[in-house]
């Protein structure tokens, strides 16, 4: 109610198209998301995402993690391969925009993998969260919370798979 209540004072006051009324509907399907209503999120991130891409540009990072999010919400309908196909080309604007060290490149490479893993091809989706494991210890260290939660991916892909 609160996220709701401050895109629509961000809509009267800014505008549309202003990054802060973008930030309000990515708050809000961030949060439905969350809820598992992967529908309603689709539809608010794919307003946010046109709109962001119209103001700030196909490759703006803002941009790319709507679009990321988005992809995450589809794979969360079941909807794995369009999932992979955005996800994939997110996390190549991504590397190109941020590099591949960066918290919001690893975070689509974990969605990647997740989503690859969900349409049933479990060796790529290993080798990639591998590979988000290792960017992470390297650039985050070994005991942060973000390495330790792909690690614990990892584990959970593999005891699964086998």
């Amino acid at each position: 109610a609160l996220y709701r209540e401050c895109w629509e004072m961000r809509k009267k006051t800014l505008g549309d198209d202003h990054p802060h009324t973008l930030g309000s509907i990515h708050g809000i399907a961030y949060a439905l998301s969350n809820q598992g209503n992967y529908a309603q999120a689709e539809a608010m991130y794919q307003q946010c995402w046109e709109v962001s891409k119209k103001t700030l540009g196909d490759d703006h990072p803002n941009t790319l993690n709507v679009l990321n999010n988005m992809a995450v919400a589809m794979d969360g309908q079941g909807n794995h391969d369009k999932a992979v196909e955005l996800l994939q080309g997110c996390w190549e604007d991504m590397k190109k925009k941020l590099g591949e060290e960066h918290p919001d490149s690893l975070e689509c490479l974990y969605d990647l993998a997740n989503a690859l893993k969900n349409q049933g091809n479990h060796s790529k989706a290993e080798k990639l969260q591998l590979d988000c494991c290792e960017i992470s210890e390297k650039t985050l260290g070994i005991n942060h919370p973000e390495t330790l939660k792909y690690k614990k991916h990892l584990d959970l892909m593999i005891t699964n798979t086998n």
